[in-house]
């Protein structure tokens, strides 16, 4: 099999990639943001966000290079180390200089660079590959060729068997499409392919959401002023196929209980059609704002957005048709996006979730109307994380059921995301990130 790169994605555009390369502010910039996520991984995030939006100073084309190489570096910094000194802790300057020579080739200013950083450019590429193949354990063979930590790598490799666990690993070293949901309130997705063309931007259709649209280039979409007028939602193609899961009927009674900033909470009020009552929550006002902002931009009337703490103190509580309990889980289907999760994370961690996730199902259970559903829903690929929380919670509450994903979606796309059972995405066979839901109702 072909070894990777060190690329980390797609290339920018040649000469955009080339202009800023070679400037030393521009280099400095990156080196900034990067030192700021590697000093504590568990603040990765929101340091990132935060540094993107102060970097006012530089132009689009800068921004857009330092993006692509802060996540590469952070993506792919096992692998550069290794290649850089052999050892995890190379100097973010060697991370950089390997991660350009990767994505951008040798010149003679980067070769000079790499030597006086002492780095052999030589000894990069296939030189560096053969050397990861001279390492004797398969786990630590893996996690440095595919940039890993070894203790994720093996959990993968123990529940998936090390060829389709390396399939997956290389999958989500890949940059994800960048996928919109049509706002059905305001445009159909043809009508807004149409608009997009308009604004220089092509698109094909998502072969899974009926609402998705995959734009060809990856470009800042929030800029664009059909999402400014509401037509549409950065959504990944298999978070909107949670939200046709949930299948909200007509002027039906909703609860999205783990609402976050409200992304299936759109979904779900787009195919309600503002009609029903549709209640959001979660347990921080914060995220309520932003979903709040969301929904006006949308159209949305039929949302209320109230902390979890609100609702659950109502006595009688309300009792709602369908449930969606999109639970905190750790998020290993969307290391596509979050590259930074694979250092921050630790087993420990993962093995208390399902602990967390079935008390989510606990709480939120009694809410269900009789002949209701409750959905349960993640965003990682782990066992333990979905089907072993679903079969525990229906084997201590006989008075639940399960539907099967065919009998609300049809068989033909059942099977196309799942098994027929359960929705079952991965990033290595249908290109979105890794989700899971079932569907259990009240008898």
């Amino acid at each position: 099999m072909r070894q990777p790169n060190l690329r980390a994605g797609n290339t920018p555009h040649r000469v955009a990639l080339e202009d800023a390369a070679r400037d030393g502010r521009v280099r400095n910039k990156v080196l900034e943001i990067y030192g700021r996520a590697d000093a504590d991984w568990a603040q990765a995030p929101l340091v990132l966000g935060r540094a993107f939006r102060a970097a006012r100073e530089l132009r689009s084309h800068e921004r857009r290079f330092v993006g692509e190489a802060v996540y590469g570096m952070i993506r792919w910094r096992r692998r550069l180390a290794f290649a850089a000194l052999g050892t995890h802790d190379a100097p973010h300057l060697a991370l950089y200089l390997v991660w350009l020579h990767g994505e951008h080739g040798t010149s003679p200013a980067l070769e000079t660079e790499l030597r006086a950083s002492g780095i052999d450019p030589r000894a990069l590429g296939e030189a560096a590959t053969a050397r990861i193949d001279q390492i004797t354990d398969q786990i630590v063979r893996l996690g440095v060729r595919e940039s890993y930590p070894d203790w994720l790598v093996r959990r993968v490799v123990d529940e998936r068997g090390r060829d389709d666990a390396l399939r997956l690993l290389q999958a989500m070293n890949r940059r994800a499409p960048l996928t919109v949901r049509a706002n059905r309130l305001k445009n159909t997705r043809e009508e807004l392919q149409a608009r997009l063309e308009i604004e220089k931007v092509g698109s094909h259709a998502s072969p899974l959401a009926a609402d998705g649209l995959e734009l060809d280039t990856h470009l800042n979409a929030f800029g664009l002023t059909a999402f400014k007028e509401g037509r549409f939602e950065m959504q990944d193609a298999g978070s909107q196929l949670i939200a046709e899961l949930v299948a909200p009927p007509p002027r039906g009674q909703v609860l999205d209980a783990c609402a976050g900033a409200g992304g299936k909470t759109l979904a779900l009020g787009a195919l309600m059609a503002n009609r029903g009552r549709l209640v959001a929550l979660d347990v921080t006002e914060r995220k309520l704002t932003e979903l709040r902002e969301r929904a006006r931009r949308a159209g949305l009337t039929n949302v209320q957005a109230l902390l979890a703490s609100e609702l659950l103190a109502r006595q009688p509580p309300s009792l709602f048709d369908r449930v969606l309990c999109d639970a905190p889980c750790s998020g290993l289907g969307v290391l596509r996006r979050s590259p930074e999760a694979r250092w921050r994370l630790q087993p420990a961690e993962l093995d208390e979730l399902p602990r967390t996730q079935r008390q989510i199902l606990e709480t939120y259970a009694p809410l269900v109307a009789v002949g209701g559903r409750l959905i349960y829903a993640t965003c990682t690929v782990e066992a333990a994380e979905n089907d072993q929380v679903v079969d525990g919670f229906l084997a201590a509450h006989p008075e639940f059921e399960e539907v099967l994903a065919k009998e609300i979606l049809g068989s033909a796309r059942a099977l196309a995301i799942g098994d027929g059972r359960r929705l079952r995405l991965l990033p290595h066979v249908h290109d979105t990130d890794g989700f899971f839901a079932a569907v259990v109702r009240r008898r």
